[in-house]
């Protein structure tokens, strides 16, 4: 139980401000102490180790990057879209790209544009990619599930173990009490002079034997607790106060036939998450030789892009214009002069930024397609490598089923043989106890020796101690199957 602290008395007056200020402070303390000594029941211990296991949370992270593949899988199906910019100059002769005339001095140039392309058919590959993430998901999904699972039978087993120790120590520590007892009692007929003193010597040997197991018995529960503890991933401080709720297991013995086994063969083989996973996997590696196949097929993408760009080679004339006459040649009879006229600039100037960028748009679209011919067979190699690994997951798999038949059926039989050992223990317990008692009876009376009276209640504390082992041996036993069975891993089946 939680340690409460134990305030006075209360008055129904008011408190004064420092009598109020250190009930505060005491109840404040007492809170660390209460979260340290919090009874545990098997679900809350099952599902406190599940959150902190580590190879859980590996799991987890795991199944995390994989919800991840997914997302990117998906998102191929969407078409690609990128801006471009870019800044440069020139020096020496070019081809300016906008006026297409030579340029011998510095030129700055400018372009600035926005591409797309989309694949329209690749044989399917991104919905075989899409199926085969998912898959990989459900597969990681099912690997954590078996995690947790391999989780709750380690904190079941040492929930168990714990119990086992305390109730052996709860054995240890009546022995103790009960020779004291008889330590007492000997001792009294020594000093009437009833009994030798040898009896009392070897009662106290006795005593100091049971004392020894008893503490042995202690250091056992100690044991048993950190390695719960370490299975529930426990500070070791809070190992040191760890409590459990113990279940009731007083109809362990007289319960029900078990299940047959086909029926939870059944169940195990068609739920359990390393089956699933592993026919996940299989499904991946049919994904895969789909895919290694699409290699082989036409690729039909699109693309367009639209841009502009500025040029410093780009000139515009400034000003008003002079009419100017210049000969373009004679006439043929009279060799008179032909004259021509045009307007000229004598000013120029960059076109401005604005203007360019508006007047040099271009756009672009694109079909592209790809037919492969002859690719050195990577595609049947693709192909024959696929259906390797197919056979490799269906082994896989028939391995992972057979080992899960397997301890099905272990399971079973060492359920049914735990039923018979108990029942064995059982009257072995009840044959001991007839005999301590009459030993000890005897004992008393002066009938019979320490010896035999000591050997009498070996005898008995062996028998006890072996019925209470087989009968958490069976209410494990029994938990494993209903676990097998698809209920869950608990001990309220009892």
């Amino acid at each position: 139980m939680p340690t409460v602290p134990n305030f006075p008395a209360m008055a129904p007056l008011l408190l004064s401000p420092l009598r109020f200020t250190i009930l505060l402070f005491l109840f404040l303390l007492a809170q660390p102490v209460w979260s340290q000594t919090t009874s545990w029941t098997l679900d809350r211990a099952v599902a406190h180790a599940q959150q902190n296991n580590l190879q859980v949370r590996q799991g987890t992270i795991g199944l995390d990057l994989n919800e991840v593949d997914v997302d990117e899988a998906r998102a191929a199906f969407l078409p690609s879209i990128n801006g471009s910019a870019s800044h440069g100059y020139n020096w020496g002769q070019t081809i300016d790209p906008f006026t297409n005339q030579f340029a011998t001095s510095r030129i700055r140039s400018n372009s600035l544009g926005i591409g797309t392309g989309i694949t329209l058919y690749n044989g399917m590959a991104n919905h075989l990619r899409l199926d085969q993430a998912e898959e990989r998901r459900i597969a990681a999904g099912h690997d954590l599930e078996k995690t947790r699972n391999d989780v709750a039978l380690q904190v079941a087993s040492a929930f168990l173990s714990l119990m086992f120790a305390q109730d052996a120590a709860e054995i240890a520590a009546l022995n103790v009490t009960t020779t004291e007892i008889q330590v007492e009692r000997i001792r009294a007929f020594v000093d009437a002079g009833a009994s030798p003193e040898s009896d009392l010597l070897d009662l106290q040997a006795q005593l100091a034997s049971d004392q020894s197991a008893r503490a042995s018995a202690q250091g056992d529960v100690a044991l048993a607790k950190l390695q719960l503890a370490q299975a529930m991933r426990l500070s070791p401080q809070d190992s040191q106060n760890l409590t459990i709720e113990r279940p009731d297991l007083t109809g362990v013995g007289s319960m029900p036939a078990l299940p047959a086994l086909d029926r939870i063969l059944d169940v195990a083989l068609q739920n359990f998450p390393e089956v699933l996973a592993g026919a996940s996997r299989v499904r991946q590696q049919n994904i895969g030789k789909d895919l290694a196949k699409t290699t082989g097929q036409p690729r039909l993408s699109t693309s367009w892009s639209y841009g502009s760009g500025f040029s410093g080679a780009a000139q515009e004339p400034i000003g008003d214009p002079e009419l100017q006459i210049f000969t373009i040649g004679v006439t043929e009879n009279t060799l008179e002069p032909v004259l021509s006229s045009a307007l000229a600039y004598n000013e120029f100037r960059t076109r401005p930024f604005s203007d360019q960028i508006t007047q040099n748009v271009n756009q672009s679209l694109f079909f592209s397609l790809s037919i492969p011919i002859f690719n050195g067979w990577s595609v049947r190699n693709g192909v024959r490598r696929s259906e390797v690994s197919i056979q490799q997951a269906e082994l896989q798999l028939e391995q992972t089923q057979q080992g899960l038949q397997q301890a099905v059926e272990r399971a079973h039989q060492d359920a049914r043989n735990a039923i018979e050992t108990l029942a064995a223990a059982e009257r072995s317990q009840a044959a001991a106890k007839l005999a301590f008692d009459n030993a000890e009876l005897r004992f008393e009376q002066g009938v019979t020796t320490q010896v035999e009276y000591t050997q009498a209640r070996n005898r008995f504390d062996s028998a006890r101690l072996t019925a209470l082992r087989s009968r958490y041996d069976l209410a494990f036993r029994v938990a494993i199957l209903d676990f097998y069975s698809g209920r869950g891993l608990r001990f309220d089946i009892f």
